[in-house]
């Protein structure tokens, strides 16, 4: 008789799923396959934790960002770079439609500015006169665009006073925007953030991890990129080098069309031309410009050579560069002076995703000014373990009032919305006591109805 394996009981860690082949093993059957089967020289070389234990933090993990070896670099000189920072710059500056999408996202990014929500009155109060004193929006402006253009940006926290030798007040702190092109990250192996360093001249300058708050977007895993996210430009190298490309053909045919290649025949068989006189013709026909007149003798004869990319049909070709271009930037085309071409419904979807984008961003800039900013502030004003308030940002897109007076009114009318309500959602100043509900019609019909004896129940009685 065949041996047949008895069927363990299912327990808590051997019960079936939909994807067996990728269950976990217990805790402690993957701790004991651990001692048993990896090389004891994988945990305990020494070389390698010298460098990795030499400023160990704790709950750092045991998984690398970056080769413990290559930290040892990064923790002094900063994380090398692998984007084309200059180049971004120069795209952004040169570009009108790379430029224009980028400054209208940050707009409405920024520009209706936030509300301080949570903790006490007092820290609110004090914050937002730091807000306002200091310009912050000015300064969110500088820090979203470079955002944008280099993947991440950098502020200074501006606090010592050298004439008194020491830090002054936090409501004489303010906030010094950086050059990302010569910004590093000075990082462990393990991500841990130790400090920036300024390469722009040298010897270079050198900061602690509290003195910068570095505000990222697009932040991966990958090596470079947990460093110093990723710039919104990069796909739009190669795209941008096409269309250099064909700006620059394009001006050599238009060169050519204003001044075509020219076939002078000199002379006739009967009476040709001398050596001078060729010279002189060469002369005379080389020196015009466009739209020149030449005078030649009679017996000269001058026929136009067409240029041979008259013919060449470029506008697919354009149009998918601007389109590939257009789908990276994301901005709408009624932002660009450009007509949709589609119908309300698809503009509408294309409106809700750019929001959302701009909604993702300003959840960028808040978490960073909430814990990089504002708890540093707060800490040397009020001390430790007060609640930090939270950003609350306006609505980044809303429509016209006459368009917006409808729908309000309509929520007014229906008894959702209060008169004060509705009042400030219009941009009109509360009135003292209008703060009830107005009764909904269908409420007030169902209630009538109730109320009112029914005349087939009096005739049956």
């Amino acid at each position: 008789m065949p041996f047949v394996k008895p069927k363990p009981a299912l327990t808590a860690e051997a019960k079936p799923s939909s994807l067996a082949a990728q269950r976990n093993a217990p805790p402690e059957l993957s701790e004991r396959q651990i001692r048993e089967e990896i090389p004891l020289n994988w945990k305990y070389d020494q070389t390698l934790w010298s460098y990795v234990t030499k400023y160990l933090m704790k709950a750092s993990g045991v998984g690398f960002v970056t080769p413990p070896y290559v930290a040892y670099w990064e923790r002094v000189w900063g994380a090398t770079p692998v984007e084309e920072l200059p180049t971004y710059k120069q795209i952004y500056c040169t570009v009108p439609y790379v430029k224009t999408a980028i400054d209208v996202t940050v707009n409405l990014t920024v520009g209706n500015s936030f509300e301080l929500k949570g903790s006490t009155d007092e820290v609110r109060e004090w914050l937002d006169d730091w807000i306002d004193e200091h310009n912050l929006l000015d300064v969110l402006r500088v820090i979203e665009t470079d955002k944008k253009v280099f993947g991440n940006a950098y502020a200074e926290i501006c606090r010592e006073d050298e004439e008194k030798g020491g830090y002054v007040d936090p409501e004489e702190w303010w906030l010094k925007p950086l050059d990302p092109v010569f910004m590093r990250v000075r990082r462990d192996s393990y991500g841990n953030i130790f400090g920036y360093i300024q390469l722009l001249t040298m010897p270079p300058v050198i900061f602690t991890a509290q003195d910068i708050v570095h505000f990222r977007t697009g932040t991966k895993s990958w090596w470079y990129e947990q460093a110093y996210g990723t710039s919104l430009l990069r796909p739009l190298l190669l795209i941008e080098g096409y269309i250099d490309d064909f700006q620059n053909d394009m001006a050599l045919i238009m060169k050519a069309y204003t001044k075509p290649m020219l076939d002078v025949t000199c002379g006739t068989p009967e009476r040709p031309f001398g050596d001078a006189m060729i010279g002189a013709v060469q002369n005379a026909f080389a020196q015009r410009g466009p739209v020149t007149d030449v005078f030649h003798r009679g017996d000269i004869s001058v026929k136009v050579i067409g240029s041979m990319t008259s013919n060449i049909r470029v506008q697919w070709w354009l149009d998918y560069l601007n389109q590939q271009r257009a789908s990276v930037l994301g901005v709408p085309g009624i932002f660009m002076a450009k007509p949709e071409g589609t119908n309300r419904a698809t503009a509408d979807i294309v409106m809700q995703e750019y929001v959302t984008r701009v909604k993702m961003a300003q959840e960028e800039l808040s978490d960073t000014l909430e814990t990089g900013l504002f708890k540093q502030l707060i800490e040397a004003k009020f001390g430790e373990g007060i609640e930090l308030p939270e950003i609350s940002w306006r609505p980044v897109w809303e429509p016209t009032t006459d368009v917006k007076a409808k729908y309000v009114g309509d929520l007014y009318t229906r008894g959702i919305l209060a008169q004060n309500e509705a009042r400030v959602s219009l941009g009109f100043p509360e009135l003292e006591g209008n703060e009830t509900l107005m009764a909904a019609p269908l409420a007030n019909k169902q209630k009538q109805e109730e109320e009112q004896p029914s005349t087939s129940a009096g005739t049956a009685s």
